[in-house]
């Protein structure tokens, strides 16, 4: 589908004020080195993965904040995040709560298809700083909650 296509082509973005506290501590940020994802005990192999658990929790949640600072870092395109399925998931979550009509855009102008992508590139960021933003404030509230190797899954069913 060309949609799923251009989407992956969207490089996302995200406060840099993340990085120490919270991708740091919980991901991988040492590359492609296997042998260092595994051994360095991290929740998440890729920057990405946390990514799109941020996005994950922020959609579950109903919790979006717009990213107002100019200080973010961009990822890898979107159509380098694994497992696919999950991408998929994903987009189709920010469809649904973009009221995104699919039959209105085979009608739409090249200039009014880009916007609409955009559109919901930045929806992305937004759940997921606002996924950011619930693990912030849960890490400051109750730092030893993530010494649960169960911890983000519990967090995805707190209330």
């Amino acid at each position: 589908m060309e949609l799923i296509k251009r989407f992956g082509d969207k490089r996302p973005e995200y406060l840099k004020a993340y990085r120490d506290k919270i991708i740091n501590s919980f991901a991988y940020v040492g590359g492609r080195d296997e042998v260092g994802k595994y051994e360095s005990g991290k929740f998440f192999s890729n920057i990405y993965e946390l990514f799109m658990y941020a996005a994950l929790l922020g959609l579950r949640k109903d919790y979006r904040l717009p990213i107002e600072e100019m200080d973010t870092q961009e990822f890898i395109k979107v159509s380098s995040w694994q497992p696919t399925e999950m991408v998929n998931y994903i987009l189709m979550a920010l469809l649904a709560k973009a009221e995104f009509d699919l039959n209105e855009l085979e009608e739409m102008e090249e200039k009014q298809v880009e916007a609409e992508l955009t559109s919901l590139s930045k929806l992305l960021e937004e759940y997921a700083n606002g996924g950011f933003d619930i693990i912030q404030t849960k890490l400051q509230q109750e730092p030893s909650f993530f010494d649960n190797e169960f911890c983000f899954l519990s967090l995805l069913d707190e209330d």
